[in-house]
């Protein structure tokens, strides 16, 4: 397997978004040390929603009960 470092600057909006679709694409690219992991929980917690993949709550005491499971 080959390695390549990449360095960009995270200003440059094009190199972001480039950056975004390498590590977008875990099947093909292992990425050892994600650049910007904030976007990637972020882009998955977006996909969740687009899935469904949500809880709606009546309160925080239901929200509690609901995800009792998780913590």
């Amino acid at each position: 397997m080959a390695t390549i470092t990449l360095e960009y600057s995270a200003r440059n909006s094009t190199a972001s978004r480039i950056i975004d679709v390498i590590t977008a694409m875990d099947r093909v690219f292992k990425v050892k040390a994600p650049v910007r992991a904030g976007n990637i929980i972020t882009r998955k917690a977006i996909e969740d929603v687009e899935k469904g993949n949500v809880i709606t709550c009546e309160s925080f005491e239901d929200y509690l009960k609901q995800t009792a499971d998780y913590a």
